[in-house]
């Protein structure tokens, strides 16, 4: 395909603010990254609305990135909102912008769309979240039968329809296999990797190791940060498990990959998800999985999907006295997630 002079703009609520900073966003992150790499003569520019907290613009492995600082104030919208239609006419007048991009049905979505609207511009939106839930304002008030949409997974696409009656495509996330570390040898036993909040549930993944080390000793890890941390500690403390249960904090996307690789099985307790991009770095790193049927969950010798506390001690308890089977075919690549957009940038 060739995009040579193609100018595609992404909006999105956040964006990394450097290069270092692999923890805001990372499947946008890996995405945007991969498409930029392998399709150099793309113009890629990035529209940030609410973080990173600067004003300035900067460059991010080849592409550019202005942020509107909104800093999550419902104050400034209004002027955000005027502010980031002015900016896409200005970058649309000093080189024609092919592709708009936006994610989360949100204040994205309907700047997409309104600009894309009034100057003829092809415009998609990917579903990320929380998002396809039917408390969604700007999902009442676009026109939604006239907008393209992406789900990131089967189960999240259901439940857009389910709720806002719309159709949708579904476009997993994907891993560049390049990121993941090298195998480890399986020193730590089970590990949590999300935001410390009622969602992701780690009260559930500390109940499930205070079961499974009355049985046998284990050591376990959760990776994160959040307002759920004090309450976490203390029910640690509560079980008399801070020999077995370290909260490690919010770690690099590199490091949390490499405590992943360490781990013989990653419990994923969250009650929602739209994707997981934590199940992919899972899998690529050789680590089971025992979860919820949430997200990308999808039976695998390797993923056991309960629906109860019992259920989950169940797989973990099979998982900790087997190893993981090696794959046919590498799941849920980046170069398969490009070749779909990309089919679609070019129609």
């Amino acid at each position: 395909m060739n995009f040579n002079g193609k100018h595609i703009v992404f909006l999105t609520p956040g964006f990394a603010q450097n290069e270092q900073d692999s923890t805001t966003i990372p499947a946008i992150q890996i995405y945007i990254k991969a498409l930029k790499a392998n399709n150099p003569e793309i113009k890629i520019t990035i529209i940030s609305f609410q973080y990173p907290f600067v004003s300035l613009p900067y460059t991010w492995f080849g592409c550019d990135v202005i942020p509107l600082n909104g800093k999550n104030k419902h104050v400034k919208r209004p002027l955000l909102y005027r502010t980031s239609l002015k900016l896409l006419s200005q970058l649309h007048k000093k080189l024609p912008i092919h592709f708009i991009h936006s994610f989360w049905l949100g204040e994205c979505a309907f700047i997409g769309y309104t600009f894309s609207k009034g100057n003829q511009i092809k415009h998609l939106t990917t579903l990320m979240g929380q998002d396809v839930l039917k408390r969604n304002f700007f999902g009442k008030i676009l026109p939604l039968h006239k907008m393209r949409f992406i789900s990131v997974s089967v189960h999240q696409q259901k439940l857009f329809e389910e709720n806002y009656k719309t159709k949708s495509e579904v476009i997993p996330w994907g891993i560049n296999s390049a990121d993941i570390p090298e195998i480890q040898s399986k020193t730590i036993d089970c590990i949590n990797v999300g935001s410390l909040n009622k969602i992701k549930n780690q009260e559930e993944f500390i109940e499930i190791i205070a079961e499974i080390n009355k049985i046998r000793s284990v050591k376990a890890l959760i990776i994160g940060e959040g307002e759920e941390r004090k309450r976490l500690q203390n029910k640690i403390e509560l079980l008399g498990l801070e020999s077995t249960i370290e909260l490690k904090g919010l770690c690099s996307n590199s490091e949390t990959l490499m405590y992943i690789a360490q781990s013989k099985i990653l419990i994923h307790t969250s009650n929602f998800e739209s994707f997981g991009m934590i199940f992919a770095e899972a899998l690529h790193c050789k680590t089971t999985i025992v979860s919820k049927n949430v997200g990308v969950a999808y039976n695998t010798p390797n993923w056991f999907i309960g629906s109860d506390t019992s259920q989950l001690i169940e797989g973990v308890m099979n998982f900790l006295n087997s190893s993981f089977i090696e794959p046919e075919v590498s799941p849920l690549r980046i170069e398969t997630t490009l070749e779909h957009y990309l089919k679609i940038y070019h129609e």
